[in-house]
């Protein structure tokens, strides 16, 4: 677990931080390529997209180049 800490993060990419919430409400924090922390919801517009979808350790972003998943780095 330790070792998660010490990885390299690509910090100019944007990141799934948390998911939190329930299923009907569900929310999430992303740290986008600037470094800037947002809370969302879906429906909300952030890093160049719309939040899907949230689920269980993943958030989808839409835009018109398509879909994006991410995830919440494995540890």
């Amino acid at each position: 677990m330790t070792d998660l800490a010490t990885e390299k993060a690509d910090l100019s990419r944007t990141a799934l931080i948390g998911v939190f919430g329930s299923e009907a409400t569900p929310g999430a924090l992303i740290r986008e390529g600037g470094g800037k922390i947002s809370r969302v919801k879906v429906g909300d517009q952030v890093a160049g997209g719309v939040v899907a979808a949230i689920g269980e350790g993943a958030l989808v972003l839409s835009s018109r180049s398509g879909n994006k998943v991410l995830r919440l780095p494995k540890g």
